[in-house]
């Protein structure tokens, strides 16, 4: 049965800008924490991927900020697969306090499977019965907001 993964992540000091919250490009690295996590728990560690002869390389991001995050505050990211297609997956990703579980940031990353030449390739089949494990699709995707037309 596919579920999500949950990481915990601590908020610290340097993570935080002049006005004393998260800065915003902080968040990129929380998400691929998550990531990781989420790859790990679906029992194909990083390392492993690149062991067999393979990458995953974000091909785009999408980052909603809903709510600051301060030093010292835990932060947990929730990581779930919502589609593939092809050599492409897409990352549903929340990021919560953990202490009330207000909503901080949500984010939507897209991920090729590339061969160790950077070229994009098909998920393998018993690879992606792994990552299966993380597949959600029934999950609300984010949607970008659309920009106002001047």
């Amino acid at each position: 049965m596919a579920t999500k993964c949950r990481c915990r992540i601590t908020v610290r000091h340097y993570e935080c800008d002049p006005l004393g919250h998260v800065n915003h490009a902080t968040y990129v690295h929380y998400c691929e924490v998550g990531r990781l996590a989420a790859m790990t728990q679906a029992g194909l560690p990083f390392g492993a991927i690149l062991k067999q002869g393979y990458s995953i390389v974000v091909v785009d991001m999408y980052i909603q900020y809903h709510a600051p995050a301060f030093t010292d505050e835990v932060l947990e990211v929730t990581t779930c697969i919502t589609s593939f297609h092809g050599a492409l997956m897409t990352w549903q990703q929340n990021i919560t306090r953990a202490t009330d579980g207000a909503l901080v940031a949500v984010a939507a990353v897209n991920g090729a499977f590339t061969r160790a030449d950077g070229r994009p390739t098909r998920i393998p089949v018993a690879l992606r019965q792994m990552f299966e494990a993380l597949y959600l699709p029934e999950e609300a995707p984010l949607v970008p907001r659309q920009r106002r037309q001047p």
